[in-house]
């Protein structure tokens, strides 16, 4: 057998240990995983210096942008900065501008994602207000249909009956739906009390998105999806009480999944007081036991980790007025390396963090070639230094929005490397792939 790469003088992670090893692709797949002296003659080795070879790593919750925001991002631009943080697929949501609700709002999306991107790029679809296009979306490869139960337009999230008509078709699609849940009303009643008192503090979003508004939706949607039997997933939990309310939906056998951020992990209201509207997210970050809690749940309860990559213009996120604050900011640059110095300081096992990044995301979005070092999987591989020092700088991310409530962060491990198909895409730092490299991951 012979090769056409060997990732040479590396590290793998087997349980929990790292051993000595090197990987070998072929024809865009992994053929080989082991020790050196046993691999396949390769017609291109790599020293990569005793680093840590992974699973290409997948981030289930980005915001890609294009096509109708630009000036925020594009698929360049996003899956730039997805390898500069070691990301080899990213599942972008549908409301972009148009929404991903229709077969030909699709096709448009696919066809700007395949010009520019230069890592895997998976679509998620938007449920139209009459669910005629399920299961031609399904059919055509979304991974997922997303649901706000924070919006009436164009689909109501805020409806149970709609809620549990999407969640029969999604059901009979065998696709799952994932929800932004938070509770309409509650947060409607708090921004006219706040704007009747004429409050001018960007703590303002927080505080009319408190934590029952997130606990009563997901007490909700976990209802209702009891009654379809259908496959749910939480995006960005950030309380104690929702976790709480999918762990008993997990006991009683539901088919219900979590993400959490690195942000609702490690920041608090504290950014929010310190930096203002560059801060700002929803859900908003929350303080004490609902960190505790997610930190806690990150051993055995949570299913994955996601950056909910969200930029928005400088100037979007600088409104002095608190209703104009854009929430959201990017996250692909600082996920891997916040969350390896986590790893460092005893908060999670490496081997944890790959499950939540890598191996779990992959397999609930129905990604099968992803997320292992197997052979016969796709050749997607990130390449690590545990021991990199860096300071997290957002004037140098490859994404557009150049802020980050991270900035500062002394950070203990990094991305050196990424791998796509078998394509050195990142090296360094210094992204090598041409635009339109990247492919269109379809869920199977």
């Amino acid at each position: 057998m012979s090769a056409d790469t060997l990732l040479a003088n590396g590290r793998i992670l087997i349980g929990r240990e790292l051993t000595e090893g090197c990987i070998a692709f072929k024809s865009g797949r992994i053929c080989y995983v082991g020790k050196e002296v046993f691999s396949p003659r390769a017609s291109q080795r790599i020293d990569i210096d005793g680093n840590v070879i992974l699973p290409g790593l997948v981030d289930a919750h980005v915001h890609l942008r294009d096509l109708g925001q630009t000036s925020k991002e594009d698929f360049l631009t996003g899956t730039r900065s997805a390898a500069s943080g070691g990301f080899t697929t990213v599942l972008d949501m549908p409301y972009s501008i148009p929404p991903t609700d229709s077969p030909e709002n699709l096709k448009q999306k696919m066809e700007a994602a395949r010009s520019k991107t230069v890592v895997n790029v998976g679509l998620y679809g938007a449920f139209d207000p009459s669910l005629r296009h399920v299961k031609d979306l399904t059919r055509r490869g979304v991974v997922c249909f997303k649901v706000f139960t924070t919006r009436r337009q164009p689909f109501d999230g805020d409806d149970d009956s709609i809620i549990e008509k999407a969640l029969l078709c999604a059901r009979q699609a065998r696709i799952p739906v994932a929800f932004h849940a938070e509770d309409l009303k509650t947060i409607e009643g708090l921004e006219l009390k706040y704007k009747a008192s004429g409050s001018y503090s960007p703590m303002v979003f927080a505080e009319t998105h408190p934590p029952e508004a997130e606990s009563i939706a997901v007490a909700r949607i976990v209802a209702i999806a009891e009654k379809t039997k259908a496959s749910i997933h939480f995006c960005h939990l950030s309380t104690e009480e929702s976790l709480r309310i999918v762990i008993a939906a997990k006991a009683r056998g539901l088919p219900v999944t979590c993400e959490v951020t690195p942000h609702h992990l490690l920041l608090s209201e504290r950014e929010v007081s310190s930096q203002g509207g560059v801060a700002v997210v929803d859900p908003p970050l929350r303080m004490g036991r609902h960190q505790h809690a997610l930190l806690d749940g990150l051993r055995h309860d949570i299913d994955s980790i996601a950056s909910d990559h969200a930029p928005h213009t400088l100037q979007e996120k600088a409104s002095e007025d608190p209703w104009s604050i854009s929430p959201g900011f990017p996250g692909l640059e600082t996920t891997l390396p916040v969350m390896l110095t986590a790893v460092k300081h005893g908060i999670l096992p490496l081997n944890r963090l790959i499950e939540l990044l890598a191996a779990n995301p992959a397999r609930i979005f129905g990604l099968s070639s992803k997320g292992s070092l197997s052979v016969g999987h796709d050749a997607d591989v990130t390449v690590v230094d545990l021991e990199r020092r860096h300071t997290i700088d957002p004037s140098r991310f490859e994404s557009k929005a150049k802020y980050s409530p991270f900035k500062g962060f002394e950070a203990i491990g990094q991305a050196v490397k990424v791998f796509v198909a078998g394509r050195t895409v990142m090296d360094d730092g210094d992204i090598i792939a041409e635009p339109g490299s990247g492919s269109i991951v379809l869920r199977l």
